[in-house]
């Protein structure tokens, strides 16, 4: 019997070795072995976009972490700020890549508009203010604290042309050379015709001030006036901006063009910039401002009713958008 128990007592003993060697499994739970962690989220914060004639300013996450920004505040300079929860309707937190655009005036002219993770507005701890951008002109308010942040790279640099501004770079990227503005550009439109009242206002759908005292009225040969000698306070017209001119018309019909200069005879679009006719067709004007592109058709005109207002864009023309 002992011959025979040997021999199966050790088979018993290689399978049970055999058994915990294939039952070693490495877990987290394991104390003796090592895992490595799980890479740390962080949310990074950015400009991406500034449109200075909407009023809107576009914020993308950049991070591979989602966070809630409704705390967070956009800041022109002292007393000058407004929480983002408070800017926007829609939600605030933003996964990795994710944008929101939110309304807040800023001066299309020139302004610097910081980010600060809290309202602590003279900090330049990098945490607190986490991104900048200044354009149009040098030494914004904030932009000290922008360059000692490491958020802009120097007080003298600014985007320019004109809104809007974009952001080109990427999380790590700071200063005027990751920004592009928009080439600028002034868009004169005649805005409001009162017969009623002899007024003409006229706007600036454009992203760059213009002045237009060097510019004419004309309603026909030997009817026209140069905006300086009728108007009665700045002919400096701001991107988004209007100024309203008095000016002698026809209530019953006429027709009104703007011109860059006296030559009253031309159709180029860059000089006659804009047309509307009134009451009839085919007032003195309207052939050329056709061929210019100023106007639909010289049988077209808006229906007696002043004051007459246009309802369209920058690039609408013709009786439809009166």
């Amino acid at each position: 019997m002992k011959k025979f128990l040997i021999p199966l007592l050790a088979v018993f003993i290689i399978i049970g070795c055999s058994s915990d060697d294939d039952a070693v499994v490495a877990t987290d739970n394991d104390p003796d072995i090592d895992t490595p962690d799980a890479p740390v989220g962080q949310a990074i914060i950015r400009i991406s976009d500034v449109d200075a004639i909407a009023d809107e300013v576009t914020l993308t996450n950049l991070g591979n972490a989602s966070t809630d920004i409704g705390d967070y505040f956009l800041c022109l300079g002292p007393g000058t700020y407004a929480q983002v929860s408070g800017l926007t309707s829609e939600a605030t937190t933003l996964a990795p890549n994710e944008t929101i655009t939110v309304s807040y005036d800023v001066n299309p002219t020139a302004d610097g508009l910081g980010v600060f993770a809290t309202n602590t507005f003279d900090s330049s701890d990098p945490t607190v203010l986490l991104d900048y951008v200044q354009w149009g002109d040098v030494n914004q308010p904030r932009v000290d604290q922008a360059v000692t942040a490491g958020r802009w790279d120097s007080a003298d640099n600014f985007v320019g042309d004109g809104s809007p501004y974009a952001f080109t770079g990427g999380a790590t990227d700071v200063g005027s050379t990751f920004w592009v503005g928009t080439a600028t550009s002034s868009i004169v439109r005649i805005f409001q015709v009162d017969t009623d009242t002899d007024e003409v206002t006229l706007f600036n759908f454009g992203n760059a001030s213009v002045d237009v005292g060097s510019y004419f009225l004309c309603l026909g040969p030997g009817t026209y006036a140069q905006i300086s000698n009728i108007a009665t306070g700045s002919t400096t017209i701001a991107p988004d901006g209007m100024i309203t001119i008095p000016y002698d018309m026809n209530p019953a019909n006429d027709g009104l063009a703007v011109f860059s200069t006296n030559t009253f005879g031309s159709s180029d679009p860059s000089i006659l910039l804009d047309y509307v006719q009134w009451g009839a067709e085919s007032q003195a004007r309207s052939d050329q401002a056709v061929a210019a592109g100023r106007w639909d058709n010289v049988a077209n005109f808006v229906a007696i009713g002043s004051p007459y207002n246009f309802t369209g864009g920058a690039q609408d023309v013709g009786v439809t958008f009166w």
